[in-house]
């Protein structure tokens, strides 16, 4: 007679279930300790079954949790990052499905969109520039040198350098613009400044590249600000004055720069004079005496003839 011994209680059958075993008693005299040693042995496996399955489940759940983790820094950091202010400018642009032109700093698709122009960057001023005392005039002779050369006004060379450094010898942007007039390293290269720091050679770089753009533009200064600022890429595509906030800034604070420096003078106005008195009119009285000389006096003589003349102050 067959009987299956099982840790889920005698007499039930488990086969094809895992963990369970089926164990056959072989004779009526088999020892108790028989019995007991398979029970034993039964319990064991189940034990050891157990503790695997609780292992397994102990590496799944900790691998879960570790994508959880995962998953959670990674949400965090994009969330910083989407807060994180943007320190370029670049814009990117498209054409959209109706033919419209659309710009944005922000493009949800770099497929679908193409770089139209790279910012220059945030200006970082060199140590201690804004402490010194002004030096609007420190590099005059140098602008006045590449005005005559390039037939550019001295008015617009310092505009542009205003607008670009604040006249800092040294002054960098996080895009890698340079010196008194921020050229970019392949600008600098173009016009002939092999150290943008060099207050001359920036200038003067920066001056003929002016002069490129006033010649492109037929003298319009504010299409060369704007060429200057995005590149004349840009002004091509939009036939004028591109639509980026930061260029049309630039173009209005170089125009008011020129403006302010070239408005005439007014001259302050002369003082009022001080308030006088009413005139008063006064009486004279004239007379000539016995020997034929002429007196005038506030009073008439005692006897004979007088004229009377009246007179104001």
């Amino acid at each position: 007679m067959e009987e299956v011994f099982s840790p889920f209680g005698r007499g039930t059958r488990l086969s094809g279930r895992s963990g369970a075993k089926r164990i056959v008693k072989r004779s009526e005299g088999s020892s108790g300790d028989g019995v007991s040693g398979t029970f034993a042995e039964r319990r064991d496996g189940a034990r050891r079954s157990a503790e695997r399955r609780g292992a397994n489940r102990g590496n799944a759940d900790r691998r879960l949790s570790d994508r959880r983790a995962g998953a959670c820094t990674a949400l965090a950091m994009a969330s910083l990052m989407a807060m994180a202010p943007s320190v370029r400018a670049d814009i990117y642009t498209r054409i959209n499905s109706k033919g419209v032109v659309e710009a944005t700093n922000l493009p949800a698709n770099l497929k679908d969109f193409k770089l139209a122009y790279r910012s220059k960057g945030t200006l970082i001023h060199s140590s201690g520039f804004l402490l010194r005392p002004s030096t609007n005039n420190e590099f005059n002779a140098h602008i006045e040198d590449a005005a005559a050369l390039f037939g550019v006004s001295r008015g617009l060379i310092r505009a542009i350098i205003q607008a670009e450094s604040g006249f800092d010898r040294l002054a960098v942007s996080t895009a890698g613009a340079r010196g008194l007039m921020q050229l970019m390293p392949a600008t600098a290269r173009r016009f002939g400044a092999i150290d943008s720091f060099n207050a001359r050679q920036n200038i003067f770089a920066g001056t003929l590249y002016l002069r490129m753009l006033l010649n492109l533009y037929r003298g319009d200064i504010s299409l060369s600000a704007a060429a200057y600022n995005a590149g004349e890429e840009a002004v091509a595509r939009y036939n004028g004055i591109p639509p980026y906030k930061e260029t049309q800034g630039y173009v209005r604070t170089v125009n008011g720069i020129i403006d302010a420096a070239t408005a005439p003078v007014t001259p302050s106005p002369l003082p009022l004079p001080a308030p006088q008195a009413p005139a008063v009119p006064r009486i004279h009285y004239q007379w000539t005496d016995d020997n034929g000389v002429v007196h005038m006096a506030q009073s008439p003589p005692s006897a004979g003839k007088y004229s009377t003349i009246r007179s104001v102050n």
